[in-house]
């Protein structure tokens, strides 16, 4: 979705609440959202009308702010599907990127795969996967030190230990190789 969808999207949804969220995929969220908003300005409309002076004035705050609150919540909520695309684009970028690294590296494009790796790693330094892809490159180019190193720079990364069976393995067959070269 480009920018001009999303502004005119927003204009859209700012003109009728949940108009921008149906158009956007958001079918039931648009359709409680618009019909939630007609409902509350409706009600607040005919009381404004009929008991201009009358009852509570709570009551007449509640009726008129509550059009206000499901016209935000209506905002908000386009705001949210917007940055939820924008994150799984995102990732979807990345893990394209990254399985051009894999490719690389299988054809033996190591600096290709070294390149794309370290990519990813400026736009995420915490990227687990691609930090274990530098030290595949430099355990195959025989550098021992940076492999090690970025093994260790992986076990500190992953935090939830879903690479630890892998981290652990490299690591045993890197204290069995003689030390490489510097790196």
């Amino acid at each position: 979705m480009t920018r001009a969808h999303r502004v005119l999207l927003w204009i859209l949804n700012l003109l009728v609440p949940g108009a921008g969220l149906v158009l956007a995929g958001r079918l039931v969220i648009g359709i409680v959202a618009g019909l939630a908003w007609g409902l509350s300005a409706g009600v607040a409309i005919i009381t404004a009308l009929v008991h201009p002076a009358t009852g509570s004035q709570a009551l007449s705050v509640l009726t008129a702010a509550t059009p206000l609150v499901v016209y935000a919540a209506a905002q908000v909520a386009l705001v949210l599907h917007f940055r939820a695309r924008g994150r799984s684009a995102v990732a979807s970028d990345r893990d394209a990127r990254f399985r051009d690294a894999l490719v690389a590296y299988v054809q033996g494009r190591l600096d290709e795969s070294e390149t794309v790796c370290r990519e990813l790693l400026r736009a995420d330094p915490d990227d687990v996967e691609a930090t274990l892809e530098l030290a595949s490159i430099a355990r195959r180019r025989k550098d021992v030190r940076a492999a090690r190193r970025h093994l260790v720079r992986a076990r500190y990364l992953d935090d939830a230990g879903r690479w630890d069976f892998e981290i652990a393995r490299e690591l045993a067959s890197l204290a069995s190789a003689p030390a490489g070269r510097a790196g």
